[in-house]
Protein backbone atom coordinates (compact mmCIF):
# COMPACT_ATOMS: atom_id res chain seq x y z
CA UNK A 1 0.00 0.00 0.00
CA UNK A 2 1.79 3.83 -1.23
CA UNK A 3 0.05 6.07 1.02
CA UNK A 4 -0.13 9.85 -1.02
CA UNK A 5 0.44 12.75 0.99
CA UNK A 6 -2.61 14.69 2.31
CA UNK A 7 -3.60 17.72 0.99
CA UNK A 8 -4.99 20.67 3.14
CA UNK A 9 -8.82 20.91 1.65
CA UNK A 10 -10.93 24.43 1.91
CA UNK A 11 -13.58 22.01 2.91
CA UNK A 12 -11.77 20.12 5.56
CA UNK A 13 -10.81 22.99 7.38
CA UNK A 14 -14.64 24.33 6.81
CA UNK A 15 -15.58 21.26 8.09
CA UNK A 16 -13.47 21.17 11.29
CA UNK A 17 -14.23 24.84 12.22
CA UNK A 18 -18.17 23.99 11.42
CA UNK A 19 -17.43 20.66 14.06
CA UNK A 20 -15.61 22.95 16.72
CA UNK A 21 -18.37 25.56 16.56
CA UNK A 22 -18.96 25.83 20.59
CA UNK A 23 -14.88 26.17 21.15
CA UNK A 24 -15.83 29.31 18.94
CA UNK A 25 -18.22 30.06 20.77
CA UNK A 26 -16.51 29.51 24.47
CA UNK A 27 -13.75 31.77 22.97
CA UNK A 28 -15.89 34.19 21.52
CA UNK A 29 -17.35 34.60 25.24
CA UNK A 30 -14.48 34.81 27.05
CA UNK A 31 -13.25 37.64 25.17
CA UNK A 32 -16.37 39.48 25.26
CA UNK A 33 -15.82 39.00 29.39
CA UNK A 34 -12.13 40.21 29.00
CA UNK A 35 -13.33 43.28 27.12
CA UNK A 36 -16.27 44.00 29.27
CA UNK A 37 -14.07 43.30 32.45
CA UNK A 38 -11.51 46.00 30.50
CA UNK A 39 -14.46 48.63 30.24
CA UNK A 40 -15.10 48.10 33.96
CA UNK A 41 -11.75 48.72 35.25
CA UNK A 42 -11.49 51.43 32.97
CA UNK A 43 -14.37 53.24 34.81
CA UNK A 44 -13.46 52.23 37.89
CA UNK A 45 -10.05 53.85 37.84
CA UNK A 46 -12.09 57.05 36.14
CA UNK A 47 -10.20 56.88 32.35
CA UNK A 48 -14.06 56.33 30.89
CA UNK A 49 -16.41 58.26 33.20
CA UNK A 50 -18.70 60.19 31.08
CA UNK A 51 -18.52 61.37 27.21
CA UNK A 52 -20.78 64.28 25.44
CA UNK A 53 -21.05 65.39 22.40
CA UNK A 54 -20.38 68.70 21.92
CA UNK A 55 -21.73 70.48 18.57
CA UNK A 56 -21.99 73.83 17.03
CA UNK A 57 -22.31 75.56 13.23
CA UNK A 58 -20.59 78.33 12.08
CA UNK A 59 -20.74 80.30 8.68
CA UNK A 60 -17.29 81.53 7.04
CA UNK A 61 -16.84 85.20 6.33
CA UNK A 62 -14.81 86.93 3.73
CA UNK A 63 -13.54 89.55 5.96
CA UNK A 64 -10.41 91.35 5.83
CA UNK A 65 -7.69 92.28 8.12
CA UNK A 66 -9.73 95.11 9.53
CA UNK A 67 -12.69 92.45 10.36
CA UNK A 68 -15.05 94.53 6.85
CA UNK A 69 -16.03 92.54 4.28
CA UNK A 70 -13.92 92.72 1.46
CA UNK A 71 -16.38 94.35 -0.46
CA UNK A 72 -15.95 96.91 2.10
CA UNK A 73 -19.98 96.91 1.99
CA UNK A 74 -21.93 96.93 5.43
CA UNK A 75 -23.38 93.57 4.47
CA UNK A 76 -21.79 90.57 2.67
CA UNK A 77 -23.10 91.06 -1.13
CA UNK A 78 -22.32 88.48 -3.78
CA UNK A 79 -18.91 88.77 -4.30
CA UNK A 80 -18.26 88.37 -0.53
CA UNK A 81 -20.41 85.38 -0.35
CA UNK A 82 -18.52 83.93 -3.72
CA UNK A 83 -15.28 84.01 -1.83
CA UNK A 84 -16.86 82.67 1.57
CA UNK A 85 -17.92 79.98 -0.28
CA UNK A 86 -14.33 79.12 -2.04
CA UNK A 87 -12.22 79.82 0.94
CA UNK A 88 -14.66 77.56 2.73
CA UNK A 89 -12.39 74.20 2.24
CA UNK A 90 -9.17 76.22 3.55
CA UNK A 91 -11.23 77.41 6.71
CA UNK A 92 -12.04 73.51 7.33
CA UNK A 93 -8.23 72.71 6.98
CA UNK A 94 -7.12 75.76 9.31
CA UNK A 95 -9.94 74.93 12.30
CA UNK A 96 -8.53 71.90 12.31
CA UNK A 97 -5.00 72.85 12.17
CA UNK A 98 -2.49 71.60 14.52
CA UNK A 99 -1.44 75.20 15.08
CA UNK A 100 -5.19 76.49 15.62
CA UNK A 101 -5.71 73.97 18.12
CA UNK A 102 -3.07 74.20 19.71
CA UNK A 103 -3.58 78.08 20.21
CA UNK A 104 -6.54 76.49 21.67
CA UNK A 105 -5.28 74.37 24.21
CA UNK A 106 -3.01 77.47 25.55
CA UNK A 107 -5.55 79.66 25.76
CA UNK A 108 -7.89 77.32 27.76
CA UNK A 109 -4.74 75.92 29.78
CA UNK A 110 -6.73 72.85 31.06
CA UNK A 111 -4.63 70.67 32.61
CA UNK A 112 -4.36 67.62 30.75
CA UNK A 113 -5.24 68.95 27.33
CA UNK A 114 -3.45 69.17 24.34
CA UNK A 115 -3.87 69.50 20.69
CA UNK A 116 -3.90 66.25 19.64
CA UNK A 117 -6.73 65.04 22.07
CA UNK A 118 -8.70 67.92 20.46
CA UNK A 119 -8.10 66.99 17.04
CA UNK A 120 -8.58 62.81 17.86
CA UNK A 121 -12.37 64.25 18.58
CA UNK A 122 -13.21 67.06 16.65
CA UNK A 123 -14.75 66.52 13.07
CA UNK A 124 -15.79 69.48 10.88
CA UNK A 125 -17.80 68.85 7.78
CA UNK A 126 -19.57 71.15 5.33
CA UNK A 127 -23.05 71.28 4.59
CA UNK A 128 -23.50 70.79 1.15
CA UNK A 129 -21.73 73.43 -1.29
CA UNK A 130 -22.74 76.23 0.97
CA UNK A 131 -19.83 78.09 3.19
CA UNK A 132 -21.58 76.65 6.48
CA UNK A 133 -19.47 74.23 8.46
CA UNK A 134 -20.64 72.34 11.76
CA UNK A 135 -18.48 70.89 14.52
CA UNK A 136 -19.03 68.08 16.43
CA UNK A 137 -16.74 67.47 19.42
CA UNK A 138 -16.66 64.41 21.65
CA UNK A 139 -15.47 65.04 25.35
CA UNK A 140 -15.64 63.80 29.03
CA UNK A 141 -16.76 66.68 30.52
CA UNK A 142 -20.10 69.15 29.44
CA UNK A 143 -18.09 72.08 31.10
CA UNK A 144 -14.81 71.64 29.43
CA UNK A 145 -16.33 70.93 25.89
CA UNK A 146 -18.29 74.00 25.67
CA UNK A 147 -15.22 75.57 26.54
CA UNK A 148 -12.95 73.54 23.81
CA UNK A 149 -16.17 74.59 21.48
CA UNK A 150 -16.28 78.44 22.33
CA UNK A 151 -12.20 78.65 22.13
CA UNK A 152 -11.99 76.94 18.64
CA UNK A 153 -14.24 79.50 17.08
CA UNK A 154 -12.52 82.48 18.57
CA UNK A 155 -9.17 81.47 17.62
CA UNK A 156 -10.21 80.43 14.07
CA UNK A 157 -10.55 84.12 13.19
CA UNK A 158 -7.14 85.01 14.32
CA UNK A 159 -5.43 81.90 12.79
CA UNK A 160 -7.23 82.58 9.15
CA UNK A 161 -5.69 86.42 9.04
CA UNK A 162 -2.25 85.44 10.43
CA UNK A 163 -2.09 82.75 7.21
CA UNK A 164 -4.83 83.70 4.65
CA UNK A 165 -4.71 87.29 5.61
CA UNK A 166 -8.24 86.83 4.76
CA UNK A 167 -11.51 85.18 6.30
CA UNK A 168 -13.16 84.92 9.91
CA UNK A 169 -16.11 82.37 11.45
CA UNK A 170 -19.43 83.30 12.77
CA UNK A 171 -21.23 81.23 14.89
CA UNK A 172 -24.78 80.17 13.72
CA UNK A 173 -25.68 77.57 16.73
CA UNK A 174 -24.14 78.09 19.95
CA UNK A 175 -22.59 75.03 21.46
CA UNK A 176 -24.84 72.39 22.47
CA UNK A 177 -23.67 69.05 24.58
CA UNK A 178 -25.78 65.72 24.87
CA UNK A 179 -24.36 63.10 27.12
CA UNK A 180 -23.70 59.92 25.16
CA UNK A 181 -24.62 56.35 26.44
CA UNK A 182 -21.92 53.46 25.87
CA UNK A 183 -19.16 55.51 24.78
CA UNK A 184 -17.00 55.02 21.76
CA UNK A 185 -13.91 54.25 23.54
CA UNK A 186 -16.25 50.66 25.51
CA UNK A 187 -18.23 49.87 22.97
CA UNK A 188 -14.97 49.01 20.65
CA UNK A 189 -12.80 47.55 23.44
CA UNK A 190 -15.67 44.61 23.53
CA UNK A 191 -15.96 44.06 20.29
CA UNK A 192 -12.74 43.90 19.55
CA UNK A 193 -11.99 41.32 22.71
CA UNK A 194 -14.58 39.35 21.25
CA UNK A 195 -13.36 39.11 17.96
CA UNK A 196 -10.19 38.15 18.94
CA UNK A 197 -11.68 35.35 21.20
CA UNK A 198 -13.46 35.00 17.82
CA UNK A 199 -10.29 34.61 15.78
CA UNK A 200 -8.44 32.92 18.41
CA UNK A 201 -11.33 30.01 18.55
CA UNK A 202 -10.90 29.14 14.77
CA UNK A 203 -7.28 29.36 14.81
CA UNK A 204 -7.65 26.51 17.61
CA UNK A 205 -10.08 24.28 15.17
CA UNK A 206 -7.53 24.82 12.78
CA UNK A 207 -4.45 23.97 14.77
CA UNK A 208 -6.35 21.09 16.16
CA UNK A 209 -6.76 19.71 12.39
CA UNK A 210 -3.80 19.93 11.76
CA UNK A 211 -2.09 18.44 14.30
CA UNK A 212 -4.15 15.51 14.13
CA UNK A 213 -6.28 14.84 11.29
CA UNK A 214 -9.42 13.04 10.42
CA UNK A 215 -10.50 11.60 7.73
CA UNK A 216 -14.24 13.30 6.92
CA UNK A 217 -14.09 12.93 3.04
CA UNK A 218 -14.59 9.58 1.67
CA UNK A 219 -12.21 10.71 -1.68
CA UNK A 220 -9.29 10.92 0.48
CA UNK A 221 -9.53 6.70 1.20
CA UNK A 222 -8.70 6.32 -2.34
CA UNK A 223 -6.62 9.61 -2.70
CA UNK A 224 -4.19 9.06 0.43
CA UNK A 225 -4.41 5.65 1.20
CA UNK A 226 -5.01 3.93 -2.03
CA UNK A 227 -8.15 2.26 -0.57
CA UNK A 228 -11.34 1.35 -3.06
CA UNK A 229 -14.21 2.38 -1.45
CA UNK A 230 -16.82 0.03 -2.17
CA UNK A 231 -19.63 2.24 -0.11
CA UNK A 232 -20.25 5.34 1.95
CA UNK A 233 -22.77 4.79 4.54
CA UNK A 234 -25.04 7.27 6.45
CA UNK A 235 -25.32 7.26 10.23
CA UNK A 236 -27.30 4.49 11.21
CA UNK A 237 -28.78 5.42 14.86
CA UNK A 238 -29.95 1.21 15.46
CA UNK A 239 -26.34 1.10 15.92
CA UNK A 240 -24.39 4.13 17.27
CA UNK A 241 -23.75 2.28 20.38
CA UNK A 242 -24.07 -1.02 22.79
CA UNK A 243 -27.35 -2.71 22.84
CA UNK A 244 -28.05 -3.25 19.05
CA UNK A 245 -30.62 -5.61 18.48
CA UNK A 246 -31.11 -7.70 14.99
CA UNK A 247 -33.54 -10.20 14.04
CA UNK A 248 -34.65 -12.57 11.19
CA UNK A 249 -37.58 -9.77 10.24
CA UNK A 250 -35.06 -6.86 10.20
CA UNK A 251 -35.33 -4.86 7.09
CA UNK A 252 -32.06 -4.05 5.57
CA UNK A 253 -32.20 -0.45 3.76
CA UNK A 254 -30.57 0.08 0.70
CA UNK A 255 -27.39 1.15 1.52
CA UNK A 256 -25.97 -2.34 2.96
CA UNK A 257 -28.00 -3.76 -0.13
CA UNK A 258 -25.98 -1.76 -2.85
CA UNK A 259 -22.80 -2.82 -0.16
CA UNK A 260 -23.46 -6.28 -0.32
CA UNK A 261 -23.77 -6.52 -4.01
CA UNK A 262 -20.51 -4.71 -4.75
CA UNK A 263 -18.54 -7.23 -2.06
CA UNK A 264 -20.12 -10.14 -3.69
CA UNK A 265 -18.53 -8.65 -7.00
CA UNK A 266 -15.23 -7.87 -5.56
CA UNK A 267 -15.15 -11.31 -3.82
CA UNK A 268 -15.15 -12.77 -6.80
CA UNK A 269 -12.94 -10.98 -8.79
CA UNK A 270 -10.72 -11.92 -5.80
CA UNK A 271 -11.80 -15.76 -5.71
CA UNK A 272 -12.26 -15.02 -1.91
CA UNK A 273 -15.24 -16.58 -0.03
CA UNK A 274 -13.95 -16.10 3.49
CA UNK A 275 -13.34 -12.80 4.68
CA UNK A 276 -12.73 -10.90 7.97
CA UNK A 277 -13.77 -6.77 8.97
CA UNK A 278 -11.78 -4.78 10.76
CA UNK A 279 -11.06 -1.21 11.57
CA UNK A 280 -7.95 1.11 13.03
CA UNK A 281 -9.80 1.03 16.21
CA UNK A 282 -13.15 0.38 17.93
CA UNK A 283 -16.23 2.06 17.88
CA UNK A 284 -15.81 2.30 14.00
CA UNK A 285 -19.50 0.03 13.31
CA UNK A 286 -17.46 -2.91 12.02
CA UNK A 287 -19.99 -5.50 13.74
CA UNK A 288 -23.32 -3.36 12.94
CA UNK A 289 -22.36 -2.84 8.88
CA UNK A 290 -21.22 -7.02 8.73
CA UNK A 291 -24.07 -8.47 10.77
CA UNK A 292 -26.37 -6.73 8.22
CA UNK A 293 -24.25 -7.43 5.34
CA UNK A 294 -24.88 -11.41 6.39
CA UNK A 295 -28.34 -10.83 7.00
CA UNK A 296 -28.83 -9.32 3.03
CA UNK A 297 -26.54 -12.22 1.73
CA UNK A 298 -29.23 -15.01 3.59
CA UNK A 299 -31.63 -13.32 2.12
CA UNK A 300 -30.31 -13.74 -1.04
CA UNK A 301 -29.89 -17.41 -0.41
CA UNK A 302 -26.42 -17.31 0.27
CA UNK A 303 -25.38 -19.80 2.89
CA UNK A 304 -23.80 -17.40 5.16
CA UNK A 305 -21.94 -17.81 8.40
CA UNK A 306 -21.28 -14.88 10.60
CA UNK A 307 -18.21 -15.15 13.49
CA UNK A 308 -17.35 -12.76 16.14
CA UNK A 309 -13.55 -12.76 16.54
CA UNK A 310 -13.61 -9.69 18.75
CA UNK A 311 -12.02 -11.95 21.50
CA UNK A 312 -12.04 -8.50 23.96
CA UNK A 313 -15.08 -6.90 23.05
CA UNK A 314 -17.37 -9.32 21.29
CA UNK A 315 -20.56 -7.54 20.19
CA UNK A 316 -22.31 -10.05 17.47
CA UNK A 317 -23.60 -12.72 19.88
CA UNK A 318 -26.11 -9.42 22.16
CA UNK A 319 -26.88 -8.48 19.02
CA UNK A 320 -28.65 -11.46 17.87
CA UNK A 321 -29.05 -13.03 21.19
CA UNK A 322 -30.39 -11.77 24.25
CA UNK A 323 -29.32 -15.46 26.67
CA UNK A 324 -26.50 -16.33 24.94
CA UNK A 325 -25.23 -20.21 26.58
CA UNK A 326 -21.58 -20.68 27.11
CA UNK A 327 -21.80 -24.04 24.60
CA UNK A 328 -23.20 -22.09 21.65
CA UNK A 329 -19.90 -20.03 21.59
CA UNK A 330 -16.75 -20.02 19.88
CA UNK A 331 -15.13 -20.41 23.57
CA UNK A 332 -16.95 -23.60 23.84
CA UNK A 333 -15.95 -25.11 20.74
CA UNK A 334 -11.96 -24.42 21.14
CA UNK A 335 -11.92 -25.77 24.25
CA UNK A 336 -13.90 -28.71 23.27
CA UNK A 337 -17.12 -28.27 25.21
CA UNK A 338 -19.41 -28.23 22.56
CA UNK A 339 -18.91 -29.63 18.85
CA UNK A 340 -19.41 -27.50 15.51
CA UNK A 341 -22.93 -28.25 15.11
CA UNK A 342 -24.04 -27.57 18.76
CA UNK A 343 -21.72 -24.02 19.09
CA UNK A 344 -23.06 -23.05 15.93
CA UNK A 345 -26.16 -20.35 16.03
CA UNK A 346 -28.85 -20.26 13.72
CA UNK A 347 -30.14 -16.85 13.27
CA UNK A 348 -32.62 -17.36 9.89
CA UNK A 349 -32.62 -20.20 7.43
CA UNK A 350 -29.38 -19.18 5.42
CA UNK A 351 -27.76 -17.69 7.94
CA UNK A 352 -25.64 -18.95 11.34
CA UNK A 353 -23.77 -17.31 14.15
CA UNK A 354 -20.36 -18.19 15.96
CA UNK A 355 -20.67 -16.10 18.97
CA UNK A 356 -17.82 -15.43 21.37
CA UNK A 357 -18.38 -14.24 25.07
CA UNK A 358 -16.05 -12.11 26.91
CA UNK A 359 -13.66 -13.61 29.68
CA UNK A 360 -11.71 -12.47 32.39
CA UNK A 361 -8.43 -13.36 30.47
CA UNK A 362 -9.46 -13.77 26.74
CA UNK A 363 -7.33 -16.69 24.53
CA UNK A 364 -5.44 -15.87 21.54
CA UNK A 365 -5.30 -17.15 18.09
CA UNK A 366 -3.11 -19.46 18.91
CA UNK A 367 -3.16 -22.46 15.99
CA UNK A 368 -5.73 -24.78 17.80
CA UNK A 369 -8.17 -22.18 17.87
CA UNK A 370 -7.66 -21.31 13.96
CA UNK A 371 -7.94 -24.88 13.55
CA UNK A 372 -11.30 -25.26 15.41
CA UNK A 373 -12.21 -21.95 13.19
CA UNK A 374 -11.26 -23.96 9.74
CA UNK A 375 -13.03 -26.32 10.52
CA UNK A 376 -16.68 -24.82 11.37
CA UNK A 377 -15.81 -22.58 8.34
CA UNK A 378 -16.41 -25.82 5.73
CA UNK A 379 -19.55 -25.65 3.79
CA UNK A 380 -20.59 -22.36 3.46
CA UNK A 381 -20.70 -20.25 0.46
CA UNK A 382 -19.89 -17.02 2.51
CA UNK A 383 -17.85 -16.75 6.30
CA UNK A 384 -17.65 -13.06 7.68
CA UNK A 385 -15.63 -12.63 10.41
CA UNK A 386 -16.11 -9.90 12.90
CA UNK A 387 -12.57 -8.83 13.84
CA UNK A 388 -11.08 -6.84 16.51
CA UNK A 389 -9.70 -3.12 15.27
CA UNK A 390 -5.99 -4.01 13.40
CA UNK A 391 -4.65 -0.56 14.61
CA UNK A 392 -5.05 -1.88 18.67
CA UNK A 393 -4.33 -5.55 18.10
CA UNK A 394 -1.91 -6.60 15.37
CA UNK A 395 -2.93 -10.40 16.32
CA UNK A 396 -5.67 -10.22 14.27
CA UNK A 397 -3.64 -10.51 11.29
CA UNK A 398 -3.29 -14.28 12.12
CA UNK A 399 -6.67 -14.16 10.45
CA UNK A 400 -4.92 -14.47 7.46
CA UNK A 401 -4.53 -17.58 7.64
CA UNK A 402 -7.48 -18.78 7.49
CA UNK A 403 -9.45 -15.91 5.06
CA UNK A 404 -8.91 -15.00 1.90
CA UNK A 405 -8.68 -11.50 2.26
CA UNK A 406 -10.28 -8.50 4.17
CA UNK A 407 -12.76 -5.24 4.67
CA UNK A 408 -11.71 -2.33 6.13
CA UNK A 409 -13.97 -0.10 7.61
CA UNK A 410 -13.22 4.09 8.60
CA UNK A 411 -15.24 5.50 10.72
CA UNK A 412 -16.04 9.56 9.57
CA UNK A 413 -13.91 11.88 11.86
CA UNK A 414 -12.74 9.45 14.01
CA UNK A 415 -9.68 7.42 13.59
CA UNK A 416 -6.71 9.60 13.04
CA UNK A 417 -5.08 9.69 9.89
CA UNK A 418 -1.58 8.25 10.88
CA UNK A 419 -3.48 4.89 13.29
CA UNK A 420 -5.11 4.84 9.94
CA UNK A 421 -2.01 4.70 7.92
CA UNK A 422 -0.47 1.98 10.54
CA UNK A 423 -3.26 -0.44 10.12
CA UNK A 424 -3.45 -0.16 6.13
CA UNK A 425 0.50 -0.77 6.38
CA UNK A 426 -0.11 -3.73 8.64
CA UNK A 427 -2.35 -5.12 5.91
CA UNK A 428 -0.39 -4.65 3.38
CA UNK A 429 2.77 -6.46 4.69
CA UNK A 430 0.69 -9.64 6.21
CA UNK A 431 -0.19 -10.36 2.56
CA UNK A 432 -3.69 -10.27 2.90
CA UNK A 433 -5.50 -8.44 -0.44
CA UNK A 434 -8.16 -5.78 0.97
CA UNK A 435 -10.69 -6.21 -0.86
CA UNK A 436 -12.05 -2.55 -0.21
CA UNK A 437 -12.74 0.26 2.14
CA UNK A 438 -16.05 1.17 3.61
CA UNK A 439 -16.42 5.08 4.44
CA UNK A 440 -19.03 5.11 7.42
CA UNK A 441 -21.49 7.11 10.04
CA UNK A 442 -21.71 10.24 7.94
CA UNK A 443 -24.62 12.10 9.23
CA UNK A 444 -26.43 15.31 8.72
CA UNK A 445 -24.48 18.26 7.74
CA UNK A 446 -21.12 16.10 7.76
CA UNK A 447 -22.22 14.59 4.69
CA UNK A 448 -22.03 17.24 2.67
CA UNK A 449 -18.72 16.76 2.78
CA UNK A 450 -18.34 13.71 1.66
CA UNK A 451 -19.56 11.70 -1.67
CA UNK A 452 -23.10 12.16 -2.94
CA UNK A 453 -25.44 9.15 -3.75
CA UNK A 454 -25.15 10.34 -7.51
CA UNK A 455 -20.88 9.50 -7.05
CA UNK A 456 -21.49 6.39 -5.47
CA UNK A 457 -23.93 5.17 -8.34
CA UNK A 458 -21.16 6.37 -10.43
CA UNK A 459 -18.62 4.03 -8.71
CA UNK A 460 -20.82 0.95 -8.50
CA UNK A 461 -21.02 0.85 -12.31
CA UNK A 462 -16.84 1.21 -12.29
CA UNK A 463 -16.87 -1.79 -9.98
CA UNK A 464 -19.50 -3.67 -12.16
CA UNK A 465 -17.55 -3.07 -15.29
CA UNK A 466 -14.49 -4.18 -13.37
CA UNK A 467 -15.56 -6.97 -12.55
CA UNK A 468 -17.01 -8.20 -16.27
CA UNK A 469 -13.02 -7.19 -17.34
CA UNK A 470 -11.67 -9.65 -14.53
CA UNK A 471 -14.22 -12.34 -15.92
CA UNK A 472 -12.93 -12.03 -19.38
CA UNK A 473 -9.62 -12.38 -18.76
CA UNK A 474 -10.00 -15.51 -16.60
CA UNK A 475 -11.80 -16.90 -19.57
CA UNK A 476 -9.09 -16.01 -21.84
CA UNK A 477 -6.37 -18.04 -19.52
CA UNK A 478 -8.60 -20.97 -19.39
CA UNK A 479 -9.00 -21.09 -22.87
CA UNK A 480 -5.08 -21.16 -23.15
Amino acid sequence: MKTKRSTLKKSDILYHVLKGWRIILLFTLVGLIIGISMIGAGYVRGEMTKEYRITSSVTVLALSKDNKFTSKAEVPGKTDIDVAKNITQEAMYIIKSKGNLKSVADSLKMRGVSAGMIAGNLSVTQVGETDILELSLMWRSEREGRQIMKAITDTANATMQNTMRIGGVAVINEPEASFIVGNNIGVSTWTYAALVGLALGVLFCIIRFIISPTVINADNLEEVFGLDLLASLPYDKKFAGTGSRLSDDTVINDDIKSLTHMLINRMKINNATKIYITSAVHDEGRTGIIANVALHLADLGKRTLLIDCDLSNPQLGAMFNNELKYEQTLNALYRGDSDKLDAVLNIKGCLDLLPVILEKNPESFNDAMLGSLADVMEGYDYVLIDAAPVGEDAEVLRLNEICDAVLFVVRSDFASLDIIKTSLTRLDKSGIPVIGGVFNALSGWKAAFSRTKKQMDKMEKKFARKSKKEKKKAAKKQGK
